[in-house]
């Protein structure tokens, strides 16, 4: 089922280069509020805003961060009589997790929240999720925009959905066109091309790739999972399996292979240990040629505050070696509120179908890059000339031959902090590509 519905991911993110409706961006305060609020009923019947709680970790330099600040703002400016959001910043996604596990384990999670890394699977353990699939099917309009897509990815077993995503990914890598010029190369067709891009790019006086094994390891493991999900049918079902029971097989463990030469010889000299902002900033630098990371990167490149000036005009777009890409709904919001009175759930919900609605999608794209649920939530002509990385993107999505998750959406918490653990001693010839696949395979009990 989950293939299917990754076939039909890229399928209709081609199909978005056809459409040449309204931007949703273009809405104004008064509509935005109409389309959000029109199918929730008011809450609250005090004098007094029913006071709900939400904890984000897009703020400050995170790259959704300003639009985070515009939905937030605007449903303020909605339902702040009624509602009052009582709003938990963090200062980064590792600071987030650790907050929200420490709070689920207590059965204190606020009553709105991003559930990913295992938040999710913790909410329902400790029984403060709520299913939403009664909320979705009783509510026709908001469930439009949500999709079918994005519900069935997330539904558990036994046809339940604690989660509703808020944001579908289309990821292949960013690249430098002048330094690829500068070294004599094109986007690589195959993974052996790939190395040899690597090779080329080092002999022409700049590292090939920015990453990083700090973290969750992203624009590393984004390279590895790109490696296994192209390789055959095999190598495509394990990328899209979630919490598979094993990692010792021949797709991952020539990938770590591969990964521990570029760690060795094809990334910068900080890349061990290195968080995301490191990664990113030797890009945004030209320190690196190649950076593997989705479209709410884009807006960097003309943020000189961040990057080299003018780099925005030497960026292009690529799909992985043999026509691969993670294609991905994320786990989104959980509703953390059974248990509460009937007034904070239904003030919870309202929020959380603000969040999840057609006028915040369009923000979230026009502000962060991030792609809207559906079709329903249209990207208008003016939105893709002005950001041709996405439209780029976006019309490559079609061609792909593989796609996949990545193992941020596939592993378990404790496979990924595994990762950041034993990459710097397979870097170090510590440990084989094929004991670092036992010891990611053992990390799997833990979760047990």
């Amino acid at each position: 089922m989950k293939n299917q519905l990754r076939k039909a991911l890229a399928m209709g993110a081609a199909a978005l280069m056809m459409t040449s409706m309204i931007g949703c961006g273009s809405t104004d305060s008064a509509s935005a509020g109409e389309d959000a609020g029109a199918t929730t009923e008011e809450s609250g019947s005090s004098s007094e805003p029913v006071e709900i709680s939400y904890a984000t970790f897009a703020v400050g330099t995170h790259a959704s961060a300003g639009a985070e600040a515009k939905v937030l703002e605007e449903f303020n400016k909605q339902y702040g009589d009624k509602i009052k959001v009582n709003v938990e910043e963090l200062p980064s996604d590792d600071a987030f997790v650790d907050k929200m596990k420490v709070l689920a384990n207590s059965k204190s999670l606020p009553d709105v929240c991003i559930a990913k890394n295992g938040i999710r699977e913790l909410a329902i353990e400790n029984g403060q999720a709520v299913d939403l699939i009664p909320y979705l099917e009783e509510d026709a309009e908001w469930a439009k925009f949500v999709g079918e897509g994005a519900i069935e990815y997330n539904k558990t077993d036994d046809g339940k959905l604690y989660s509703i995503s808020n944001q579908r990914q289309i990821v292949g890598y960013f690249y430098n066109k002048e330094l690829f010029e500068k070294a004599g190369i094109q986007p690589a067709k195959t993974w052996d091309e790939w190395m040899s891009n690597c090779e080329a790019l080092k002999a022409s006086g700049v590292a090939p790739l920015a990453l990083m094994t700090g973290e969750n390891c992203w624009t590393t493991n984004l390279v590895l999972c790109s490696y296994v999900g192209s390789q055959g049918e095999e190598g495509n079902a394990f990328m899209n399996t979630t919490h598979p029971d094993s990692y010792n097989n021949d797709a991952v463990i020539s990938g770590l292979e591969m990964m521990q030469k570029c760690l060795q010889d094809y990334t910068t000299s900080d890349a061990v240990g290195a968080a995301y902002a490191n990664a990113a900033n030797n890009f945004l630098q030209e320190n690196a040629a190649i950076i593997p990371n989705g479209l709410w990167m884009t807006s960097d490149f003309s943020d000189e505050s961040k990057a080299v000036a003018g780099l925005a005009d030497k960026i292009g777009v690529a799909l992985y070696p043999e026509d691969s890409m993670i294609s991905q709904f994320e786990v989104g919001y959980t509703l953390n509120t059974a248990g509460k009175s009937e007034e904070e759930q239904e003030a919870a919900l309202t929020f959380l179908k603000f969040i999840t609605g057609e006028w915040a999608q369009g923000v979230y794209l026009e502000e962060a890059g991030v792609l809207p649920l559906t079709d329903n939530v249209a990207i208008s002509d003016e939105y893709k000339a002005a950001n041709p990385l996405v439209a780029d993107m976006i019309e490559l999505s079609g061609q792909a031959k593989y796609t996949f998750e990545n193992f941020d959406n596939t592993a378990y918490s404790s496979v990924i902090d595994e990762f950041a653990v034993s990459y710097p001693q397979l870097v170090y010839g510590e440990i084989t590509a094929e004991e670092m696949a036992q010891n990611l395979t053992d990390a799997i009990a833990e979760n047990k």
